[in-house]
């Protein structure tokens, strides 16, 4: 049997190794950059596919190609993800990270982090890029080490708290930076999600799509004491957070749940800038192509824009069991 070799400069490496002797490469973790996958770069416009101008905007149908943290993909072949700024909001506030841990083209686990920021609070893009660049560093070191999901899930909500927090000092009471939470560990056995706040988890399998997630508002909270779906709805602030990640907030366990791997199927983490289009598992996966991750991610996003874009998008996909074709890109 051949000796595996680095992907990046293909020289050989012992089993078990998890860096590259010869060029330093990640041979075990590989994630998306920490601070987000910036300064997108692609042949056509995001909005058509048309070809763009020198002066960035696109020949066709005139939009002006977003930069930066406006719109930011990365691609793992085995995960992968489209957060955008949408068309309203003035900045993205969102933030995605995500990881394969194993061997570049057989990975053994998938970790996805998808964090909103509150825009109604301080620093709200710096709290959601700090909550998952933190969280994604403690759920590789977490399980690495041999924790179990749960056990890294509570981990990584940890740091999140605590990397959020920093942002806040020296003076938390006059600043509360704060943000949204959902993450998942994928493996080939189950499925395990995390969260705190709205954003959220769907499993899409042909007639067995679901929510797996339930929001932490006001709303869910009256649902779950038993008060009519339409009374709920009819509170003011029925939409307001009670649980979040932040400064100002009490610090608990997060939501957690763990489900066995089924019949092949797509696991979406989202913002509510997805899910204010798309509210039901049923509409998300109508919506959803037959395509590698990113193509679904895209085109979830382009979705919930061409309907209002009224927030920030942020759509990251994994598909079950993984899918082997689209691992040697990224």
């Amino acid at each position: 049997m051949a000796a595996p070799r680095c992907p990046d400069c293909g020289e050989e490496t012992g089993p078990g190794f998890r860096f590259c002797e010869n060029c330093g490469a990640a041979l075990w973790l590989r994630r998306t950059p920490e601070g987000g996958p910036r300064g997108l770069v692609r042949p056509g416009c995001v909005a058509c596919g048309e070809t763009v101008s020198e002066d960035g905007f696109c020949e066709q149908c005139g939009r002006a190609q977003p930069v930066g943290r406006d719109r930011m993909e990365f691609d793992l072949g085995f995960v992968a993800g489209v957060s955008d700024r949408g068309r309203v909001r003035v900045r993205n506030e969102d933030s995605m990270a995500f990881a394969t841990l194993g061997p570049k083209n057989a990975p053994e686990q998938v970790v996805a982090v998808v964090c909103d920021g509150v825009g109604s609070t301080e620093r709200a893009d710096e709290a959601s890029q700090a909550a998952v660049d933190a969280a994604l560093t403690t759920f590789a070191a977490s399980l690495e080490a041999g924790r179990d999901a749960y056990e890294s899930t509570v981990d990584a909500v940890a740091a999140a708290f605590r990397a959020v927090r920093r942002l806040a000092e020296p003076d938390p009471q006059g600043l509360s930076p704060s943000c949204t939470f959902v993450s998942a560990v994928v493996t080939a056995e189950e499925v395990t999600v995390g969260w705190i706040g709205d954003s959220r988890a769907y499993w899409l399998s042909g007639g067995t799509s679901r929510q797996l997630t339930t929001d932490d508002t006001l709303h869910a909270q009256l649902v779950a004491a038993g008060v009519p779906e339409e009374e709920a709805a009819a509170e003011p602030n029925a939409l307001a957070l009670v649980r979040w990640i932040g400064a100002d907030a009490q610090e608990r366990l997060p939501n957690v749940l763990t489900l066995p791997a089924g019949p092949p199927g797509t696991l979406v983490l989202c913002s509510d800038g997805l899910w204010n289009y798309l509210p039901t598992a049923e509409s998300i996966a109508a919506k959803t192509p037959d395509a590698p991750p990113l193509a679904v991610a895209a085109e979830l996003t382009a979705t919930a824009s061409a309907a209002g874009g009224g927030d920030n998008i942020t759509v990251v996909v994994v598909p079950h069991p993984f899918d082997h074709s689209g691992s040697d890109h990224e």
